[in-house]
């Protein structure tokens, strides 16, 4: 008789601690499936036209991942001139100098780089084309990102 009252006793706590550890679990799994699916992607379009960034300027909203596309023959850089603070997640080909300023190594035709924006404001950067030694022609353009709520 006795350790039949102890089963009952047992079995309901074993299941409210079941639910009580996988619940938040399941919960955090939805909530990154619905934050996934609301990422906003951007592009940008690096060329050698007289343009050579189209869109010039972009306003975006925070958390959107901006991708930077190098459609020109030879190989750019991509440097902020203003700090960015922190990215959302981890940026392709972009590393934070000395000082905390963004920038790309050399970005070769048909590659890429992206970052994504935490906080508002507004983000100038300069595009410079390399010649095929890593050195800076005479071209150098710039954009600005614009991030807004």
């Amino acid at each position: 008789m006795f350790q039949t009252k102890k089963c009952y006793l047992i079995f309901p706590l074993v299941v409210f601690f079941l639910v009580c550890t996988l619940s938040p679990t399941l919960k955090s799994n939805a909530f990154a499936e619905e934050k996934v699916s609301e990422e906003v992607i951007k592009t940008v379009i690096l060329k050698k036209e007289p343009a050579g960034i189209a869109p010039r300027t972009l306003k975006v909203k925070l958390g959107t991942t901006i991708v930077w596309l190098n459609n020109d023959p030879g190989p750019i850089t991509i440097k902020f001139i203003e700090k960015l603070g922190i990215a959302c997640k981890a940026p392709v080909n972009f590393y934070s100098n000395l000082w905390g300023y963004y920038e790309t190594g050399k970005i070769a035709e048909g590659r890429i780089a992206s970052i994504c924006f935490i906080y508002k404001g507004e983000y100038t950067y300069e595009v410079k084309r390399l010649n095929e030694e890593g050195k800076v022609r005479e071209e150098i353009s710039t954009g600005k990102i614009i991030a807004v709520e």
